[in-house]
């Protein structure tokens, strides 16, 4: 994550910057250095995968540094195209173009942003404005970076080592090209796990943020951080899922679980529920959701909050027999509260058996998945499992995913990582 200090050291380079975008220097193999792959590797490149992993080469780059364009062959030498090349971790290219002639530069990455924002001009909705993905990653043709507009400011996700190569013509592009009141940057390189928290964003350019900034998304109104360390309020992946949650909730008692700033739960307000409950392990989760309440029209104790762990709650409401007709679960990869660590990767049985028991007769429970390494049949059945266990069945009556400003290349699992499934439960 780059820091404050980082940020400021952008800041003290702008003057260099502001003559325009300059190409980096690098050192570039040339195509009789190409990288061999297997031949799995070369038929998943083929069908468009945008990753090539380590141990699909042939053999590595020694002394190339992170973000160099490589080009890549099958084993006979047959161009296969170009990738840029990361010394590191398990994808060994993020592959940029098919073709065989071929030069990255900002020249090229000026042309598909260009392109990015075109398709969301195109694709996104005007109820969206403010709040939507310029530019995501691969999808995009841009390895590692997703840039998201948040009211006047402009957020950048890192995901790859590879993007420090470009990260200041990016910015600079972004600036001329979107003139945001201020950029930032979160840097995602490092997985997040249950030991660690993430500083905040760094400041890149323009103004400071404030950390109540508001922006609309279907006429609701939110509270977003731009600076925030994890998320600045409103996960943008989410929207097809929260307008699901307001057309099931009508008339029903909808409980909210790992509720975040309650987006979900204002949703279900909007949709004219008859009661919501949010279940956060967080207070101050709880303070967002009636600011947003409030900046939306809402009354501010429309959600009912429940501060503390999921199943501890799960189980008290069991115990009261209380009942839901629309349970709505949104756990993040990992979480901890008072040492108890849950893992999306392996409690998610166990936390449906929890749900199963405070399942009103002909309950849905919206079940929603975004961690990109566990698998579909693998979520299905922990999902289904799980109802089991707790003595009732669930049935899958429908799904979605990404909304069209995320757009995946077909044959790229990995970026499909988003699940949302609705469970009826009998």
């Amino acid at each position: 994550m780059a820091s404050s200090s980082s940020g400021n050291k952008s800041r003290a380079r702008g003057s260099k910057r502001d003559s325009g975008p300059q190409k980096p220097t690098v050192r570039r193999p040339g195509k009789d250095r190409a990288l061999k792959l297997a031949l799995p590797a070369v038929r998943s490149v083929e069908s468009g995968h945008p990753w090539v992993f380590r141990d699909s080469l042939r053999r590595s780059l020694d002394g190339v540094a992170s973000g160099t364009p490589v080009p890549v062959s099958d084993e006979d030498g047959r161009p296969v195209g170009w990738g840029l090349y990361e010394p590191e971790g398990a994808v060994a290219v993020r592959m940029v173009s098919a073709q065989a002639d071929f030069t990255w530069g900002p020249d090229v990455l000026e042309e598909r942003i260009t392109a990015a924002l075109a398709h969301r001009e195109v694709a996104s909705e005007d109820s969206i404005r403010g709040a939507c993905r310029l530019v995501h990653a691969e999808g995009d043709g841009i390895p590692g970076v997703a840039v998201d507009q948040l009211g006047e400011f402009v957020l950048v996700y890192k995901y790859a080592r590879c993007v420090d190569a470009y990260l200041e013509p990016l910015i600079e592009i972004l600036n001329a090209k979107l003139s945001p009141a201020g950029i930032y940057l979160q840097d995602r390189v490092k997985p997040v796990t249950p030991e660690e928290r993430r500083p905040g964003a760094a400041h890149m350019k323009g103004k400071n943020a404030p950390t109540d900034l508001i922006i609309e998304e279907d006429g609701l109104k939110y509270l977003v951080d731009p600076s925030a360390p994890v998320s600045p309020g409103l996960f943008l992946d989410l929207r097809e899922g929260r307008r699901w949650v307001q057309k099931l909730a009508k008339g029903r008692r909808v409980l909210n679980l790992f509720s975040f700033t309650g987006s979900l739960g204002m949703r279900a307000v909007h949709g004219g529920a008859e009661a919501v409950v949010n279940v956060d392990a967080a207070a101050r989760s709880h303070t967002r959701c009636r600011q947003n309440l409030e900046a939306s029209g809402f009354d501010g104790q429309a959600c009912k909050p429940l501060t503390g762990d999921v199943f501890k709650h799960l189980e008290k409401l069991r115990q009261r027999d209380e009942q839901f007709d629309l349970i709505v679960v949104d756990p993040p990869p990992f979480s901890r509260v008072k040492g108890k660590v849950f893992s999306a990767l392996k409690d998610w049985r166990s936390l449906m058996e929890a749900i199963a028991g405070v399942c009103a007769p002909g309950a849905d429970v919206l079940a929603i998945s975004n961690a990109s390494r566990l698998p579909d049949d693998e979520f299905m059945s922990a999902l289904g499992g799980g109802a089991l266990a707790g003595g009732r069945t669930a049935r899958l009556l429908g799904e979605c995913g990404l909304p069209p400003d995320f757009p995946v290349p077909p044959a790229f699992a990995e970026g499909r990582y988003l699940k949302v499934k609705r469970l009826g439960i009998i």
